[in-house]
């Protein structure tokens, strides 16, 4: 039954009833509304059933009337999207949210405490000291498998071959926090490319810190990486992001 606001004393054929019904504000909205819930649709790689995705998916682009070339595409992109997770292996830069700057390293050693490699925060990208690899804690990567929010891993420094660790003896140069992890936090989900994480060591949980303290080697000045056992802050968000060579 036609709701009697609607007007199709007019229409003559099927079609023209048909067309009445669409340009009606109720279904334009009701079209609005059901493209709002395609777009919050997620595809999710660990639930193995892909079968009730691609109903709920087909089901909203019938009752918007998207056409199949755009079904394919809002498809594809959905996948490639949820498929940009990080994993054993993967290539990825840390973003150090409050100030902008990169986690890297370098040849320059410390003077003092542990005499490793510096690790500092980089205003610019530079490839490969900004580049980490991320292995397992057990070193076995088989599979590729994805990474999960308390997964323990190493952060292999691509520029100098070294992982990043938070010393729980040695004190940072400028503000005395522990020198400079091997696992991530961000509770238990999929770490996906440029979500914001907190980075932690397995056994004191110290938190990997940055400021806009500095200390300088060689005439050089480094922005400070830290540890610390305090609160956790602004100071300690990290944007995590699969790096893809150009």
């Amino acid at each position: 039954m036609i709701h009697p606001s609607i007007n199709v004393s007019k229409a003559n054929t099927f079609e023209e009833i048909s067309n009445t019904l669409k340009n009606d504000i109720f279904f334009i909205s009701f079209k609005h509304s059901v493209k709002e819930k395609l777009q919050k649709l997620k595809f999710d790689p660990k639930d193995k059933i892909y079968v009730q995705f691609i109903n709920i998916f087909r089901e909203y682009c019938y009752e918007a009337e998207i056409n199949v070339e755009k079904q394919k595409k809002l498809l594809l992109e959905n996948f490639i999207k949820e498929q940009k997770l990080i994993r054993f292996g993967s290539c990825i830069t840390l973003k150090h949210v409050a100030t902008g700057k990169y986690l890297t390293s370098c040849n320059v050693r410390y003077k003092t405490g542990s005499g490793r490699r510096i690790v500092f925060a980089s205003q610019t990208l530079s490839k490969p000291n900004s580049l980490w690899i991320i292995l397992g804690f057990d070193q076995k990567n088989e599979n590729n498998p994805i990474i999960y929010g308390k997964s323990k891993v190493n952060f292999i420094n691509k520029g100098v071959n070294e992982s990043i660790f938070i010393s729980d003896y040695y004190k940072s140069p400028s503000t005395g926090n522990w020198e400079e992890s091997d696992s991530t936090n961000n509770d238990d989900i999929c770490i996906k490319s440029k979500e914001i994480i907190n980075i932690r060591n397995m056994n004191e949980n110290f938190i990997l810190r940055s400021h806009e303290f500095h200390f300088t080697f060689e005439n050089e000045t480094y922005q400070e990486i830290g540890g610390h056992k305090g609160r956790v802050d602004e100071n300690d968000k990290w944007c995590i992001e699969l790096f893809e060579s150009e």
